[in-house]
């Protein structure tokens, strides 16, 4: 990670504390990044030390920098990658006078941000002496690299929002049904005697509005202060945020809109009160799922001698509420997982614009990159545990549209460039008048795979062929791959791609670290990985595991309600079974195998679906926020794997299930003789 020791700037760009205010230091002190304050444990009041060759310089730390431009993890751009240390003007004049690179910042502001990518392409192939050698950034990419993980982790309590709306107005349901099959000779008596059918669907419809209007107020309550734990990695990295009055109002605004639609939906529930007569109620006790309560099951029943093939025959009547839970549980519980399995999976890297290696050592841009270069080729060419090398050269080049667009690109060249990515069409470039673009890249260039591609080098330009569109998150998403030199640009940085032929490629990394000094980076692939997207990963995990356990809570509660009302509707069936002398446990498994059954097939079907749709799911959100990406592939995994997550869900079910059934054993049968 690029580490740069900066002096607070005046106007723009300035470095705030977490009440959003400029820092301002003494002599001596220090402020740190708080994207690294938490990564490497690093407290207020803790001694930083400076080391190179015989100096050091010790600086006490004061306090964090919130810093709008290096603030993200994702380190896959060299803007990202980089940190900057605030430090006071004094201390800032004593390191100018020290043999350190030094590096400078060119900053433009528009009032219009559309003018920022011509401004960028007039810069960049402009013929006067301008510095060009580093990374072109726009706002955009900026605010999406700082903000990607909180847009993961909004996604997905997003999409958890949305399951947690579909399951709460199944549980409504259930729950009207269950008092009303539970009410049903009370109903009838009501209508018997007179009552209007608008009067007995009110006295539900006000309790209803009362209990919906109670759960509303403390949900809100509970969401004002849940908010400040929710928010907490975003408050952490970009500073306290102040709670204002439009987002309660908005936060109000859902609320009253839930409640509304609860109201809404319970009166098209109550609405079965006025089609089921005085008859259905207290003679054929039809009930309110137009199914008679009669014997006949139990008839059929005694047909069986098999406990199971009873089952299988309830599954026909009123399990569909088990279908849909268990369909939209597993569904949401496995997207998260396999999303955070596919970016920490060693072929992500492809995603990156790059192949599959064990190591990575990349020469890091600056005035002596050529003899950096020089040296850390000897050191690999030397090194008896280098296997195979790669060697990549990245130059900035503009691409030319039809219409004479220009795009500012980072190409990377080398006899192997672009081998062993994954492409979305095409291929690697095999020749030297071919070329292989970003995805992004070619969309903007309006270009496809063999079509003709005008690549500008200063005054020159070359045309290429379109070999193959790739994806890739690097330098802004806008890259290429040739074979071309290009002898007379500039390098801008040297990649090796390294294959080793030990296992060790954390302890080989470390002893290339040591070798080759400053001015390198050396990464293994798994390192690569968490260093580049280990933040983002880790959120979308605790969000997986919210999803979880919201998930799992509302399958027992809804599970609850659901066989609550199935002892209710089927009393009188159940009565009968005890009474001709049908064991208590036989009465129960014919209750619990059909919940089982549906449970566990519709959980296998719910991570199904999450395969066959959730990579599209993903694609799509990957496309909308143009990162780079088009087509998100999940890794493959073994089989068994897929069956751990329904293993849990019908366990859960089952556990809930022999809990409830328990309350067979209380029913009256007297009473049902009664009746």
């Amino acid at each position: 990670m690029d580490i740069a020791f900066v002096k607070q700037n005046k106007q723009y760009d300035v470095l705030l504390d977490k009440d959003r205010k400029p820092l301002k230091l003494n002599k001596g002190q220090i402020a740190v990044p708080i994207i690294l304050a938490s990564s490497f444990d690093i407290n207020i009041g803790d001694t930083l030390t400076l080391a190179n060759g015989e100096m050091k310089k010790e600086y006490k730390v004061s306090s964090y920098a919130y810093d709008g431009q290096m603030n993200s993890t994702l380190t896959s751009s060299t803007l990202t990658s980089s940190t900057r240390f605030l430090i006071s003007d004094p201390d800032f004049e004593d390191l100018l006078g020290e043999s350190y690179e030094k590096e400078y910042m060119i900053e433009t502001w528009f009032s219009d941000k559309a003018q920022a990518s011509d401004y960028q392409n007039l810069y960049e192939e402009s013929s006067l002496n301008l510095p060009k050698n580093g990374q072109a950034v726009t706002y955009t990419m900026i605010f999406l690299l700082s903000a990607l993980t909180d847009i993961f982790i909004s996604l997905i309590f997003s999409l958890t929002g949305i399951l947690l709306i579909v399951i709460s107005f199944i549980c409504l349901r259930y729950s009207i049904l269950a008092d009303l099959e539970e009410d049903m000779r009370e109903i009838g008596t009501m209508k018997a005697i007179g009552i209007p059918k608008s009067g007995i669907c009110n006295l539900y419809l006000i309790k209803i509005k009362i209990i919906a209007f109670v759960g509303s107020v403390f949900g809100l309550l509970i969401a004002l202060l849940s908010s400040i734990m929710i928010n907490k990695h975003l408050s952490g990295t970009f500073g306290n945020q102040k709670l204002e009055v439009i987002n309660i109002l908005f936060t109000v605004l859902i609320v009253v809109i839930i409640y509304f639609m609860i109201v809404v939906f319970s009166k098209i529930i109550l609405k079965r009160l006025t089609k089921v007569s005085i008859v259905d109620l207290l003679v054929t006790e039809k009930g309110f799922n137009n199914k008679e309560r009669s014997t006949h099951r139990i008839g059929k029943s005694r047909l069986f001698s098999f406990d199971f093939l009873v089952s299988l025959h309830k599954i026909r009547h009123g399990y569909g509420i088990v279908f849909i839970l268990m369909l939209i549980v597993s569904f949401f519980i496995m997207l998260p997982y396999r999303a955070v399995q596919t970016m920490g999976h060693n072929e992500f890297v492809t995603y990156m614009g790059s192949s599959e290696y064990d190591l990575l050592v990349e020469v890091e841009q600056g005035e002596d990159i050529e003899i950096k270069n020089n040296r850390a080729n000897n050191i690999l060419q030397n090194n008896k545990m280098v296997k195979e090398i790669d060697t990549l050269r990245i130059v900035r080049l503009q691409g030319t549209s039809e219409n004479g667009e220009i795009l500012g690109l980072h190409v990377g060249i080398g006899k192997n460039a672009g081998r062993g990515l994954k492409y979305l069409s095409g291929g690697f470039p095999n020749k030297d008048n071919e070329i292989a673009l970003s995805y992004l890249a070619a969309d903007e260039l309006k270009k496809d795979v063999g079509d003709n591609v005008e690549i500008v080098d200063g005054s020159k330009s070359k045309k290429f062929v379109v070999s193959g569109i790739y994806q890739d998150v690097t330098s802004g998403g806008k890259t290429a791959k040739t074979t071309y030199p290009f002898l007379r640009a500039p390098s801008v940085k040297y990649s090796y791609g390294i294959k080793l032929t030990g296992d060790d490629a954390s302890r080989i990394a470390d002893d290339l670290r040591k070798n080759l000094g400053g001015g390198y980076s050396t990464k293994d692939m798994s390192e690569f990985l968490n260093q580049t997207l280990g933040n983002v990963t880790s959120q979308i995990r605790r969000a997986g595991y919210a999803v979880f356990i919201i998930g799992i809570s509302l399958s027992c509660l809804i599970m609850m309600l659901f066989i609550k009302l199935l002892l209710t509707r089927e009393g009188c069936d159940l009565a009968l079974k005890k009474t001709i002398g049908i064991p208590l446990s036989s009465i129960k498994k014919q209750e619990l195998y059909p919940i089982l059954c549906v449970g566990s097939v519709c959980s296998f079907c719910g991570v199904f679906l999450a395969e066959l749709f959730g990579e599209q799911l993903i694609s799509g959100i990957f496309t909308i926020l143009r990162m780079g990406l088009k087509e998100f592939i999940f890794v493959d995994i073994p089989i068994w794997q897929f069956a751990v997550l329904p293993l849990i869900l019908t366990s859960v079910l089952g556990f809930v299930g022999m809990c409830m059934l328990r309350q067979i054993k209380k029913i009256d049968v007297m009473n049902y003789i009664n009746d």
